[in-house]
């Protein structure tokens, strides 16, 4: 029994000028917003998805072929994956970066992880505790938005912008997020042609006073050029060659 949960799966409209942006130091510490469970996925290469996409996919069908119901299903799964990587043994095999997460979200994140994309908090959705349905919160850019949605949609999995400008990919049960892995890898190819980061160098706070905590994409690209302006005004002068990186 394959838990499905009572959640309507909708691909929104989505403004990338309303995408939030987020900075390195964010990324590499506590993460963005208040998960005290927080991992840092950045850095996963391509190459690690499909033997996770295989792993995974294999766990939650041999659990949904043996569970009677949705707690039965929780259990099986989670002692399956605590079988494979037991303890703080867990630096052999496709899941070892990622076991620390809900079994049947881990091909989702792990794809966005390769796709440049940082995700903040997934949950494979729970009967009283944790997320109603599989959920995972990430940030992305522009560039990636078109990507991540087609896969999304592809997938059945619904997506979102939330209020604090994160996305949302959604869905009614997690062999939607395997599908979702799969078709974000079939976007390799285009993924790996983006040059630029999702998260970003912070400017310095005297540069963000006049805006919200939550920066969004609209309001970096007039950050930027009041830093490069003021970089150049520093730099103005005869010894500006020697003084001034380029």
């Amino acid at each position: 029994m394959l838990p499905h949960f009572d959640v309507e799966v909708v691909v929104g409209a989505i403004n990338p000028e309303h995408l939030r942006v987020i900075w390195v130091d964010e990324v590499s510490e506590d993460g963005i917003g208040d998960n005290r469970l927080y991992i840092d996925l950045t850095g996963t290469d391509w190459s690690d998805i499909a033997p996770i996409i295989q792993v995974e996919e294999a766990l939650i069908k041999v659990a949904a072929e043996r569970a009677a119901n949705a707690d039965d299903f929780d259990r099986i799964i989670a002692e399956a994956l605590a079988a494979q990587y037991p303890g703080d043994d867990i630096d052999e095999g496709p899941l070892s970066d990622f076991a620390l997460l809900d079994a049947g979200v881990i091909s989702a994140a792990a794809a966005l992880s390769a796709a440049g994309c940082v995700s903040t908090t997934s949950c494979r959705g729970h009967n009283g505790t944790g997320e109603p349905h599989p959920l995972i919160r990430f940030a992305a850019d522009d560039l990636r938005l078109g990507y991540v949605r087609e896969a999304a949609v592809l997938a059945g999995c619904g997506l979102l912008l939330d209020g604090g400008g994160m996305l949302q990919l959604f869905a009614t049960n997690v062999l939607a997020f395997v599908a979702f892995a799969k078709a974000l890898l079939e976007k390799r190819e285009y993924l790996e042609a983006i040059t630029s980061t999702v998260a970003c160098t912070r400017p310095g706070d005297d540069y963000l006073y006049d805006y919200d905590d939550d920066v969004r994409r609209r309001d970096l690209a007039k950050i930027l050029e009041r830093v490069d302006a003021e970089r150049i005004v520093e730099c103005d002068g005869q010894l500006s060659l020697f003084e001034c990186g380029p």
